[in-house]
């Protein structure tokens, strides 16, 4: 006979697993169409239970799609407030960083389409990425302003405009080419890292200096010997 501990243990196990079964059958409802498409009817309908149980987990649609949203950012807590470890080359830490959040959002693609959508014209949405984004852009701010502090990054750079604008245009980046599942995200990565070293450490050296073009070395070899 099963303990009541063990009882209890496993109602919350059924109970997660129900919940998470919702969860995956809005997602798949939505794939073919938008979040104003998905209905409770046909969320309960592909993922087998009775309407009646969907409300036993979530309010609305609305709320299924929020308790997704804090779900996937509770997995990754540890990787929004910081977008780079603090290594002995920040260059290598920010390549690993960004690659690792464009995984992240290339494997929750279906959820993170919907919430942009669903961040147009709902408040509540909104608020929570916009919060995600506030997190990680504090976070990106407080990594430029240790970097500057090491003389990694020119101090004449403003952390806070810089950190704001590439964490946007990453997110931007993101929703493009990688929330319909169809972009690659390393190609999608490599891409963005470039533009964070650019941004934050200059051109590459040998791009500072550039050879001249073969024609105009040509000429002035021409006119010495002449």
């Amino acid at each position: 006979m099963p303990t009541s501990l063990e009882r209890r243990h496993n109602r919350r196990r059924r109970h997660e697993r129900t919940r998470q079964e919702l969860i995956e059958a809005a997602l798949n409802q939505s794939a073919a169409g938008s979040f104003k498409d998905l209905t409770v009817e046909g969320v309960t309908r592909e993922a087998g239970v009775a309407r009646s149980a969907f409300y036993v987990y979530f309010g609305d649609k609305e709320e299924l799609l929020l308790g997704a949203l804090e779900d996937l950012i509770a997995s990754h807590q540890n990787r929004l407030g910081r977008c780079w470890q603090q290594g002995d080359d920040p260059r290598r830490d920010i390549e690993r960083g960004i690659y690792g959040m464009a995984r992240i959002y290339s494997e929750s693609s279906a959820l993170l389409a919907l919430a942009g959508e669903a961040a147009t014209y709902d408040e509540e949405v909104r608020e929570l990425w916009s919060t995600v984004l506030e997190t990680i852009t504090e976070g990106t701010r407080e990594e430029i302003e240790r970097l500057q502090r090491s003389g990694a990054v020119s101090d004449s750079l403003d952390p806070e405009a810089l950190a704001e604008g590439l964490v946007l245009m990453t997110e931007r980046s993101f929703q493009v080419h990688l929330a319909q599942g169809e972009g690659d995200p390393n190609e999608v990565a490599s891409s963005l890292t470039r533009v964070w070293w650019a941004a934050l450490f200059g051109p590459p050296e040998q791009e500072k200096t550039p050879s001249p073009p073969a024609g105009e070395e040509g000429a002035e070899t021409a006119v010495a010997e002449g």
